[in-house]
């Protein structure tokens, strides 16, 4: 039987390891079931909440941890306990808070696990939020009468606040007020933007994960496409981009395979783990 040096699989989830109809095909799922038999570690590696993880990846085997909001936190899935927290310190949550109420967007927040918005912004979500998003983000998100409020009640800060706009220009002038305060600042999808505390993203979660496991970076695959990936795919002995992949991810990678409605992470998983001509 071939043997890979792959012992870990990180993947993204939304234009990665799912379609864009935000599902799990039977060919990706059978692909890393069987890394899975081989004993490589399949870790789910998101900008989402751990609230967000689809239950049918949550279900295959070799699944243990999972990398949440860009890095923010790493979650023992056996336990449902964060092993690694890393948050946006409050009074650097607010600042950012305040300088995007200065724009046309829609801002929410993630904390311990879990989102939360208000019901202004649920309204909004039909003009903000793209369509084959919205519905994850519709309900995945509990309401609060104020997030400004709820920040500042945060002593440990947050962990992440997460932004659609509807206007490039305009998500671009606020990304450069928002990178200003020293945070970290990603996109995982057009006319979107993810704030971290700095040195916070998915990259570092993975180097992260493992040390834990006493895995070398030579060990580790990664797939991804959007902007927050670059590092993790960057950071991997094998990164892969998807066809659909940003240019920036796209340079970051060792190799770019097909696209998420073409089973791409299950061709990479093929070749370089199982030993597989994909087809």
């Amino acid at each position: 039987m071939y043997t890979s040096p792959i012992r870990l699989i990180a993947v993204d989830l939304d234009g990665t390891v799912l379609n864009d109809r935000k599902q799990l095909t039977p060919r990706t799922a059978a692909a890393l079931t069987e890394a899975a038999a081989r004993g490589v570690e399949i870790v789910p590696a998101t900008g989402r909440t751990a609230a967000g993880l689809p239950a049918d990846l949550l279900a295959l085997p070799g699944v243990h941890y999972a990398i949440t909001s860009n890095g923010a936190r790493m979650m023992d899935l056996a336990s449902g306990q964060a092993v690694r927290e890393l948050y946006l310190p409050r009074e650097t949550a607010l600042a950012a808070f305040d300088v995007l109420a200065r724009y046309d967007c829609m801002a929410d927040l993630f904390q311990d696990g879990k989102g939360y918005t208000t019901a202004a912004n649920r309204a909004a979500a039909y003009r903000f939020v793209p369509d084959n998003l919205r519905d994850y983000v519709l309900n995945t998100r509990t309401i609060l009468p104020d997030l400004r409020a709820f920040i500042a009640s945060q002593e440990r800060g947050i962990e992440k606040l997460t932004i659609f706009f509807l206007d490039e220009a305009e998500r671009q002038r606020a990304w450069a007020e928002v990178a200003a305060l020293g945070v970290d600042v990603v996109s995982s999808l057009p006319l979107n933007m993810e704030i971290n505390a700095a040195g916070v993203n998915k990259g570092a979660g993975l180097l992260a994960l493992a040390e834990q496991l006493g895995l070398p970076a030579s060990a580790l695959m990664a797939c991804g496409d959007g902007g927050n990936d670059t590092a993790m795919v960057a950071a991997a002995g094998l990164g892969v981009a998807m066809a659909n992949a940003f240019p920036e991810v796209k340079a970051a990678a060792r190799y770019v395979t097909a696209s998420n409605n073409e089973d791409g992470v299950a061709r990479a998983v093929e070749t370089f783990v199982l030993g597989k001509e994909a087809l």
